[in-house]
């Protein structure tokens, strides 16, 4: 037991031509049990009447919590995003897309594993359900968070599944109820993987997203969310929650997971990230490199030295990739 106060949870939500999805997203945050937060919509000069949904939705909530920031012209996810943090202060920050939705623990359970005993994280991740266009379920989660994608079920011609997670359908009401869960793990690998969902799955330290967040506008116009999670994991590492605790809304226009068929390994984007992949990689090299006395200050000499070698390795091919991991080991 402790009389120290809870921290705030700044929430920033970036919309760009979403009318149909924004107020459901908003709404989802004003159900949130945990209710020390803040939260700022940030319209990127949307062309459709998504700015007045969004109005209408904050007239009818009529919560000081929120509020509206319209943007004369379009600057893309980074710019939008960082007109929302220049808006807000917390310790603690969360991105939710505006298609999105959250449950209503949310922010409390996100919130609660930062406070845990074991382990300070930069940031925590949950699990997603995945729903369509019209909030209708399609998938209890997304099969590859906390695994490493390539080898998740690698030579497996049968996978067992836990009958534990396999939810009991309600045909009365039409509706689905998964057994509670707490499962917690703690991702330490400095390595370029991907295995988490998306940045609505996160809570940040603001802090941390002050260290790594991209200077450039221009050149992070999409693909923000690969770059602040891979630097924010190099940096300080993250804390999985193995429960789904928002949905991930697959609508048909969705900017990446734009695969309409769901199963096994197919990912959820139908196109080759590869070039992207190595294109962001050597832009966090050379903000590393452009930037190196703030984020010594930051890190400490040794650890800089060792998230420079392991990102250099990841751009490299084997085996200067292994010889880089090697001396990362001995800095």
């Amino acid at each position: 037991m402790t009389d120290a106060a809870l921290p705030g949870i700044s929430v920033v939500v970036t919309c760009y031509n979403c009318r149909d999805y924004i107020g459901d997203a908003i709404r989802s945050v004003a159900r949130q049990t945990l209710s020390d937060f803040e939260c700022v919509i940030v319209d990127d000069a949307s062309t459709d009447d998504s700015a007045e949904v969004v109005q209408r939705t904050l007239d009818e909530l009529a919560d000081a919590r929120f509020k509206l920031i319209r943007l004369a012209k379009n600057v893309g996810q980074t710019g939008a995003t960082r007109a929302g943090l220049a808006a807000t202060r917390a310790t603690f920050v969360c991105f939710l897309d505006s298609d999105d939705l959250w449950n209503p623990d949310f922010l409390e359970r996100h919130l609660a594993a930062h406070l845990n005993e074991s382990y300070a994280v930069g940031f925590t991740a949950c699990n997603a359900r995945l729903i369509d266009g019209q909030g209708k379920l399609i998938a209890g989660c997304v099969y590859w968070f906390g695994k490493e994608r390539a080898s998740a079920d690698r030579d497996r011609a049968f996978a067992p599944i836990d009958p534990a997670r396999v939810p009991k359908v309600d045909v009365t009401n039409n509706t689905a109820h998964w057994q509670k869960q707490t499962p917690y793990r703690l991702y330490t690998k400095r390595v370029v993987h991907w295995v988490w969902v998306s940045t609505s799955s996160m809570m940040f330290r603001r802090s941390l997203i002050d260290l790594v967040f991209p200077d450039d506008d221009e050149t992070f116009r999409l693909h923000m969310d690969f770059y602040v999670v891979v630097m924010a994991q190099m940096v300080a590492g993250s804390l999985l929650i193995g429960e789904a605790l928002y949905a991930y809304r697959l609508h048909g226009r969705n900017g990446a997971a734009d695969n309409p068929v769901l199963g096994g390994r197919l990912h959820l984007s139908s196109r080759n990230w590869g070039n992207t992949y190595t294109v962001m990689l050597d832009r966090m090299l050379a903000a590393m490199e452009r930037d190196r006395e703030r984020f010594v200050t930051s890190l400490g000499e040794r650890q800089y030295k060792r998230m420079l070698l392991r990102m250099q390795a990841a751009r490299a091919a084997w085996p200067i990739s292994w010889l880089l991991v090697a001396r990362s080991w001995l800095v």
